[in-house]
């Protein structure tokens, strides 16, 4: 069967020239031999569709002189297109070409490739450099074991080109990537990490550097930014805590009940500063206050004043209130007591007169008024007196 498949291959950069125009002239290792896996559903095959298949590349494949010839004019892509290149889609895609027919390099293939696309050039100075073949081939079920121990289903054969990708990560592993004029004496094995733009990066290329630094600073910025935010949150949860605590102690029995009792005093003391046809509709005791020295003192501008200034000058009217009460009350008591004493008196005189203006008849026996008693008591009184004495 013939199947078309990406091969995510990736090689390191070198010897990297730029043309007149500011084109990229790179070579770059784009397939190699061996065994590489492919998910059941990418080969068609039967089963899991998530199953990871071996497909074993031999030497004789790969290297055939007819698969090699394939490169030569494949186009360059950045990131493999949705479907194979061709006449209707290449202008979409096609960011470059490969220049002649691909070379052996140990287990490799290496090709030369001219980039065009300013944006592709960009994302390959910033770390976007392994490299990945485009290609149709057959599979033979043959299952077996290649030197290196590794097992395989299938057989990888007629492999024929159709575009060369870059990207971000290739099946072929790290060395299938664009080689770099850094690397002198060779491809050194690369170290990967992949950046919180979720690019793969290779720190061993001091090119890479400004790269790393620049994840590194976006990373620390965010974690800055985001330890922030958590206390901000954690301050407002606090205080959110804080005042529904509050809120819960003032909506208890005991606290509506002091409340009550508060305003009514409240009310009841205005009353006496302000007259008793003195009424507010506020449930706030310092502006019940407020209100009633606005109407036993209008000359002041009590919407001024303060809380505590209120409170003294109320409580200063009440001090005044409660003083002239208690004049009044020592003067109404005073007045009494005198009016009282002198109507007592003043009927005490006129009975007796009554009772001197009263005497007996001849006919019958004489009744003694209270004078008369009285003043008989006292005559005998002095003679029991005297007679006592005389004994």
């Amino acid at each position: 069967m013939r199947i078309s498949l990406n091969d995510r291959q990736s090689h390191q950069i070198t010897h990297r020239e730029y043309t007149d125009e500011g084109f990229l002239r790179v070579p770059g290792r784009v397939a190699r031999t061996g065994v590489q896996y492919y998910l059941a559903s990418e080969l068609g095959v039967d089963g899991d569709p998530s199953r990871r298949v071996g497909v074993y590349r031999p030497d004789d494949e790969v290297f055939d002189g007819a698969s090699l010839a394939t490169y030569d004019t494949a186009d360059v892509t950045n990131n493999h297109p949705p479907a194979l290149v061709n006449s209707r889609t290449f202008k979409g895609v096609s960011v470059g070409v490969v220049r002649g027919p691909g070379r052996r390099d140990g287990d490799f293939v290496v090709c030369d490739l001219i980039i065009k696309d300013q944006d592709t050039i960009d994302a390959i100075l910033s770390g976007k450099c392994e490299l990945s073949a485009g290609y149709t081939a057959e599979y033979d079920f043959s299952p077996g074991v290649a030197s290196s121990g590794e097992k395989y289903e299938y057989v990888q054969r007629s492999i024929k080109i159709n575009h060369v990708a870059v990207c971000d990560r290739a099946r072929a592993g790290a060395n299938a990537r664009l080689f770099d004029h850094n690397q002198l004496g060779g491809n050194t094995m690369p170290v990967l990490i992949t950046t919180d733009s979720g690019r793969s990066v290779d720190v061993a290329d001091p090119a890479n550097a400004q790269v790393v630094a620049d994840s590194f600073d976006r990373l620390t910025k965010r974690v800055t930014e985001a330890e922030a935010k958590a206390e901000k949150a954690q301050a407002t949860a606090d205080k959110a805590a804080e005042d529904l605590e509050v809120a819960r102690k003032a909506s208890s029995d005991e606290a509506i009940a002091a409340r009550v009792t508060e305003i009514s005093a409240a009310q009841s003391a205005a009353r006496k500063v302000a007259g008793d046809g003195f009424t507010c509709d506020s449930l706030n005791p310092v502006e019940i206050k407020r209100a009633a020295l606005a109407v036993a003192r209008p000359k002041v501008a009590w919407a001024d004043k303060s809380a505590a200034y209120v409170e003294a000058a109320f409580d200063a009217e009440m001090e005044k209130e409660e003083e002239e009460e208690g004049v009044d009350m020592s003067k109404d008591k005073k007045s009494t007591g005198d009016a009282g004493d002198l109507a007592a008196q003043f009927a005490q005189f006129v009975q007796l007169a009554k009772d001197g203006a009263t005497l007996p008849t001849k006919d019958s026996a004489p009744t003694l008024t209270p004078y008369q008693r009285e003043k008989q008591r006292l005559s005998q009184a002095h003679k029991a007196t005297t007679a006592t004495k005389g004994a």
